[in-house]
């Protein structure tokens, strides 16, 4: 009886309580649950079961997009301040925003995107995801300047830093900082200076020519960006996608539309071109200042006259003194053509003359002074200035020889074709001279898939040693 009684009061305290929740919902509004939620928490009473509802969460959190696996339905997310990565599961009720606040699919969802991702953590499903409106984002970023070394992204004249937690995403797949080749087009998401993570939207591939003795020594052009000198066994890195190809030599060329996937190699068969009558152009230069001396292909050329070149890329080099070089590819296509040359002046030039003409003044000087003074003087100081000058070229000397003594080690994958910049150097293990600078090292294995890494070789004292991933088999 007494039970019962009990049973009785508690049913009435947990509708009161009900009741009342309800009341406060509807005067002042509900945090996260919908109305549904009153249902859930009598049956968790109950039942000591939640049954969620469309809109139900009780976490929420900024996040990168990994990966999205439609046939599991599932997401994989990284904690944007932690690094902490987990999946969750949506369903038809799973709603998501751009950052307008506008409804999207899943499909306009990019990978590498910040997103507030809110979601029930005991049934680890996702509620609604909307992209960060408050994160900085470059779409279709292809003027840009990557250090690895600093850890940096620059973007124009601003330099922002690349996060510990950065992610790197290509077609959905993690890939490394080394991966990426300049001629890649990124999108890439960050918080103020801060880069979160970058996503290779149009990646790159690999071009090689086939019985190409005739061209070799010529010209290869490749869409806008790419303009190469040929070299025997060349396999060159090439933007993703479709790009006019052109071949020049000796005025002859042969051109052809090619559409390169990501991480595919494609040949070219020259053997099967037409090779042309030579033709050439004559190509008036104008000069300022007139004195300039002009290169092409390396070769000087006496401007005063017209001058005869083939038709198709040249390099010209023009120089003179007390201004700046100027070097540049110049195309010839017609049977005459101008071309109008102003150089810049040297400001470093000026400025070292001025220089010059104190020291002079200041050596016009000194030798009047030595003049004047004892033979016993002037024999020391030139014994002095001989041994200082001796050891200046000592210095120099080892200098030059120690920047050159070192190597960069290529070991592995062992057994693989190696090209630096396009240019083959022979099969892994294998060792080059060490030069500083930027080089995109690519290797190649009949039956593999071909990798391209793009490395920065420092001006330390010391070899360098690298040792890549096995290249993965092809099916």
């Amino acid at each position: 009886m007494k039970v019962n009684i009990l049973r009785k009061k508690i049913k009435k305290i947990i509708q009161s309580s009900l009741i009342f929740g309800a009341m406060v919902c509807i005067l002042g509004g509900c945090s996260f649950l919908d109305p549904g939620g009153i249902q859930e928490t009598t049956e968790a009473i109950h039942t000591g079961v939640v049954t969620v509802t469309p809109g139900m969460y009780d976490s929420e959190d900024t996040a990168i997009v990994l990966q999205k696996d439609t046939e599991a339905s599932t997401i994989q997310f990284q904690n944007l301040a932690t690094g902490k990565r987990y999946t969750l599961n949506y369903d038809g009720a799973t709603e998501i925003y751009d950052k307008y606040g506008e409804a999207m699919s899943l499909q306009q969802m990019e990978p590498g995107c910040i997103v507030t991702a809110r979601f029930y953590k005991p049934k680890k499903l996702l509620a609604s995801m909307k992209v960060d409106g408050q994160a900085l984002h470059f779409d279709e970023l292809n003027n840009y300047a990557l250090d690895s070394k600093k850890g940096t992204l620059s973007v124009g004249e601003t330099v922002y830093n690349l996060n510990n937690h950065l992610v790197i995403l290509s077609e959905e797949n993690m890939v490394e900082l080394i991966d990426i080749n300049q001629l890649d087009v990124l999108s890439v998401w960050g918080y103020n200076n801060q880069i979160y993570s970058i996503n290779i939207e149009q990646g790159h591939g690999y071009l090689r020519l086939q019985n190409d003795t005739y061209f070799v020594d010529g010209w290869i052009e490749i869409g806008q960006k790419i303009i190469r000198k040929i070299t025997e066994d060349m396999l060159i890195v090439v933007p993703e996608g479709k790009a006019t190809v052109k071949v020049s030599h000796n005025g002859s060329s042969a051109t052809q539309e090619i559409t390169f996937a990501r991480n595919e190699e494609m040949a070219w068969d020259l053997g099967d071109v037409e090779i042309t009558e030579v033709q050439k152009g004559r190509i008036i230069f104008t000069l300022e200042p007139v004195d300039a001396s002009v290169m092409i292909d390396g070769k000087e050329v006496n401007t005063s006259l017209p001058v005869e070149l083939e038709y198709g890329v040249h390099q010209m080099t023009v120089k003179a003194k007390g201004y700046d070089t100027l070097s540049q590819y110049i195309k010839v296509r017609e049977p005459s053509a101008n071309i109008g040359i102003e150089l810049e002046e040297d400001e470093d030039a000026e400025s070292s003359d001025e220089d010059s003409e104190e020291s002079d003044n200041d050596s016009e000087e000194k030798a009047s002074d030595k003049e004047t003074s004892n033979k016993e003087t002037s024999d020391k100081n030139t014994s002095a200035n001989d041994k200082e000058t001796s050891e200046e070229d000592s210095k120099k000397s080892t200098t030059s020889k120690s920047s050159s003594k070192y190597q960069v080690h290529i070991d592995s994958p062992k057994g693989a074709e190696v090209y630096v910049d396009g240019n083959y150097i022979g099969i892994a293990p294998i060792s080059m001279d060490k030069e500083i600078g930027n080089f995109v090292i690519t290797l190649r294995k009949t039956g593999y898939q071909t990798r391209s890494y793009t490395v920065q070789i420092d001006d330390e004292d010391s070899d360098v040693n690298y040792s890549f991933a096995e290249l993965m088999k092809l099916d």
